[in-house]
This record gives C-alpha cells, structure tokens and sequence, in this order.
C-alpha cells in the first residue's frame, strides 16, 4: 500500500532550551499517543515512525535540505496511508482537536518554537505587464539574507494570522514586507 509525507515546520527561538533530539522524542511521545494521527499512519518501530530533518544535515536530499535551509528550522515528518484522505482533518485542520497540525502548533507553543503551518520555504510567482508583454517574477527568500530574521517573523506572523482567521487576505501585504526587506542582490527574480 503506497502513501505520501506530511510534514510540520519549527524554528528554534532564543527561548528553546531543549535539543532538536528532545524535541524529537517529546513530539513522537505525543504523537504515538494520539488515535487520530496514529489511524493513517505507517509504523516503522517507535525510533523511525516520526522524522527529524534539521538545519545542516547534508546527508539530506537537496529538496529536503531546500526546506531546512534556514539557521535553527527543521521539520517532523510522518509516512501516511492514502487512505489519510478519508480523514483529513486529522492531519491538516487547525480546528480539528487532536489532528497533527493542531498538536504541532500546540507543541510549538510549549516549546518556545515558531511553527510555520505553511512551511518555511519562503517563494511565490508574480505577474506583471511590461509594454504589453506578459512576464514572471520567481521571488524566492534565500537562507542567508542578511534579513532573514525579519523574515521570518514576518512569515511567521502571516502563518498564524492564516490559520487563525482562516483567511488568504493579508497575502499581497506580507510579500511586500518580506520584498521590502529582502536582499535584492541575493533575490532569485526571473523573467
């Protein structure tokens, strides 16, 4: 039986205390603890079922490390069924008690971390109209802007304000804080 990754996304703050291996032991605590995560979930002994991808770790796929790329980020992953689907709320609805984004939040919460819902992979495509010609900017925040803690927690901020008020509408705002405080120099814009 085949199925997918699911995958939550922290960055340490100056108030963590614990190490990313504490981290990663209190999550699979809570994680093996719960019905709903555990009724989709692919089990590969309690060591293995919940992985621990950080910041540095250059034995990871490059796609892998793209998404820890940010100084003290890293992420938990779980191996689902498809039948996850059946219930999703269990792994992607905030709302929903219990589900794995709701107990990631909570844990982020308890464990002076920043929890990104959306992931800490920082990019979007633009449209504009140049003399009548149609063209793409890629905008995507590199790991090493000199501004990359402003970012993130402007990132941060529009995450929870996203899923608190279940709302896409503070979007056009927030990419024009993180262009404003981009290293232009840096910026992978392509046309």
């Amino acid at each position: 039986m085949s199925g997918e990754g699911l995958s939550v996304s922290f960055r340490r703050t100056s108030q963590t205390k614990e190490s990313n291996d504490e981290l990663l032991r209190k999550f699979q605590n809570l994680v093996y603890s719960n019905k709903k995560i555990m009724s989709h979930m692919k089990w590969y002994g309690k060591l293995y079922s919940v992985e621990l991808i950080e910041h540095g770790d250059e034995e990871l796929q490059k796609w892998q490390q793209e998404d820890v790329a940010i100084k003290d980020s890293f992420q938990f992953n779980i191996s689902v069924y498809e039948s996850w689907y059946e219930d999703a709320n269990y792994y992607e609805c905030h709302k929903t008690d219990g589900s794995f984004v709701s107990v990631a939040r909570k844990f982020a919460l308890d464990y002076n971390l920043m929890y990104f819902p959306c992931g800490l992979n920082v990019e979007w495509i633009e449209t504009q109209t140049d003399d009548g010609e149609r063209c793409w900017n890629h905008f995507k925040v590199k790991a090493d802007d000199k501004n990359i803690d402003k970012i993130c927690d402007v990132w941060y901020n529009y995450s929870i304000i996203r899923i608190t008020k279940d709302t896409d509408k503070h979007w056009n705002e927030t990419k024009e804080q993180i262009k404003n405080l981009m290293n232009k120099e840096k910026c992978a814009i392509t046309q």
